[in-house]
């Protein structure tokens, strides 16, 4: 049950009014639902900060309007991308463990667990993103899109594997 109510009022700017009128807050139609919604959003956002879990809600629930605009557009145009798919996914793990860090005053392995799951979660977006490559024409907007960065990447895979390989021998 919410607590108590206290009324407030304030002076916004025309600019905010206007752009308060047309904010899409799900559940929230009137001035006072909005504003009741962004506090709650922002005290829920200064609160799951520390958390991984509540961080990777709060990083989905900001990129959810752009995934949204990106649905409508690819269907009005009558494509699709697997790409900006994956890379939506995997974002709000990615920048949810980044966001949460390892918290000050880490420890050796505090920080290596921090670090492995950094390489945890941006290797496997680039394993499924090297998977997308294994296809001849991407499901990609742009059906090369994938092909032709992949000669710079096998490129690099070369060179790290010859380095490693040397490495290797010098022992």
């Amino acid at each position: 049950m919410p607590g108590k109510t206290v009324p407030l009022s304030v002076r916004v700017t025309d600019a905010d009014a206007e752009f308060l009128a047309r904010l899409d807050i799900a559940g929230a139609t009137t001035p006072s639902e909005k504003l009741r919604a962004l506090l709650t959003a922002e005290r829920t956002r200064g609160e799951g900060a520390g958390d991984p879990h509540r961080s990777f809600e709060i990083i989905r629930d900001l990129l959810r309007p752009a995934q949204r605009g990106i649905r409508l557009a690819e269907a009005e145009q009558g494509i699709s991308s697997d790409f900006v798919r994956k890379v939506y996914d995997r974002l709000p793990e990615i920048v949810a463990v980044a966001l949460v860090g390892p918290g000050e005053g880490a420890d050796r392995k505090v920080l290596t667990n921090f670090e492995s799951r950094l390489l945890d979660q941006a290797f496997g977006l680039i394993q499924e993103v090297l998977e997308l490559g294994l296809i001849a024409q991407g499901r990609c907007y742009d059906p090369a899109a994938i092909t032709v960065r992949l000669q710079p990447v096998f490129e690099l895979v070369d060179l790290i594997h010859l380095s490693q390989e040397r490495r290797k021998g010098d022992k």
